[in-house]
């Protein structure tokens, strides 16, 4: 089934545990954090505490996603904190494999992020360790950024490569994501849709969760 992970980068976070629960009250599938060092990208957000304290009182898997250089040095410290599945980008880290592994030992679920610019052609030496690839389209770092239109081609030409390959691995999108662009991602392939800008920018949290879902889940 076709899930909405909703992004707590652009709510108010003055009121990031309420935004929380209205989210998941509204039908969110996942609770997407985004944790950010303010190196790989030029922000700084989440921490382990954040993590920790949001699990007491989310109901839904709660999805972190590393976009910081060395995650490995991280990955100890979000297992703790309660992460339910930890995703981090593909060009931050040096030994990839280890780090799925290790994730996964934890009883996590492991995927990576594939950037705009960046190509796919590594994950096929990873299929044996992902749950998830997270295709951005856009660059990491910040909400509200414009759509990169390449990466309905890219969402294409992974899902064919998964596909002939024989991998049941799902996709996800990352960023900017509209309704009318999720219905469109969706056919091409997108069981995940990753989405905080479009949900918290006014204060119709349930009726926005509930127009993607109609989209993703195709009952149109």
């Amino acid at each position: 089934m076709n899930k909405l992970a909703v992004s707590l980068l652009n709510c108010d976070h003055a009121f990031l545990g309420d935004a929380l629960v209205r989210a998941q009250e509204a039908g969110a599938d996942l609770i997407h954090i985004d944790v950010m060092d303010g190196v790989y990208v030029e922000n700084l957000t989440f921490g382990p505490k954040t993590v920790e304290d949001l699990k007491k009182i989310s109901k839904v898997p709660v999805e972190v996603h590393f976009e910081l250089y060395d995650p490995q040095r991280y990955a100890d410290m979000f297992i703790e904190a309660g992460a339910d599945q930890i995703v981090f980008q593909l060009n931050s880290c040096v030994n990839t494999i280890r780090l799925l592994k290790k994730i996964r030992s934890a009883g996590l679920k492991a995927g990576i992020g594939i950037n705009p610019a960046d190509g796919f052609d590594n994950v096929r030496y990873l299929t044996d360790y992902l749950d998830l690839i997270v295709v951005m389209s856009v660059e990491p770092g910040f909400g509200n950024q414009e759509f990169e239109e390449k990466t309905y081609e890219k969402l294409e030409r992974l899902k064919r490569f998964l596909s002939e390959s024989e991998y049941e691995i799902p996709i996800a999108v990352d960023g900017s994501i509209t309704c009318e662009r999720a219905e469109k991602l969706r056919r091409l392939g997108a069981s995940q849709f990753i989405v905080g800008t479009a949900i918290f920018h006014n204060n119709d949290v349930a009726g926005n969760i509930h127009n993607f879902k109609t989209i993703i889940r195709n009952n149109l």
